[in-house]
């Protein structure tokens, strides 16, 4: 199944966590740039007034591919903004697809994310996979809130969540 890797990270983490992904599985592997600088200010914007930021238009076609995998934060309870081109991309195309989402969680897991995929596609995903970084810091209970929201996570780490997200994945 020829496989498209589209990501989007404000951190890093969710790219480096693409880039594993897109390794293991041997799928091409698109990273979405925006055409301004992001601050935690255009996040929370974004958010409140629904806004559809600038990126660049990446050189793939989502109809060249049977399925895309979308990778990217979760922003207040909603996927991030930059994704919101991309799938109304995806809605022309009608392809098969899933998301995943590296993110602090700060409630723990969205239980509303498939209900906003469906929304802004039209489509209903094969999986929807919401990782809290959060559960990294299982055997330190005591983390703050600030550790987690600008933790790095390690090559190591990322290849660790990718054998789980195969296994999601039934890749």
């Amino acid at each position: 199944m020829k496989t498209l890797i589209i990501s989007y990270s404000f951190t890093g983490n969710n790219d480096k966590l693409a880039k594993a992904i897109a390794e293991t599985i041997n799928a091409d592997f698109v990273q979405l740039k925006e055409k301004r600088k992001r601050t935690y200010l255009t996040i929370l914007l974004d958010v409140i007034f629904n806004r559809i930021p600038k990126i660049q238009e990446p050189q793939k076609t989502l109809g060249q591919y049977e399925h895309i995998i979308f990778i990217a934060p979760i922003w207040f309870g909603k996927i991030a903004s930059p994704l919101r081109v991309m799938f109304e991309n995806l809605k022309k195309t009608n392809r098969n697809y899933s998301f995943i989402s590296l993110s602090s969680g700060a409630d723990g897991v969205n239980p509303n994310l498939e209900k906003e995929l469906i929304q802004r596609t039209g489509i209903k995903p094969q999986t929807v996979i919401n990782h809290l970084i959060k559960e990294m810091f299982a055997s330190n209970p005591s983390t703050s809130r600030k550790e987690i929201n600008t933790y790095k996570i390690t090559v190591d780490e990322a290849n660790d969540v990718v054998k789980e997200i195969i296994t999601a994945l039934n890749l």
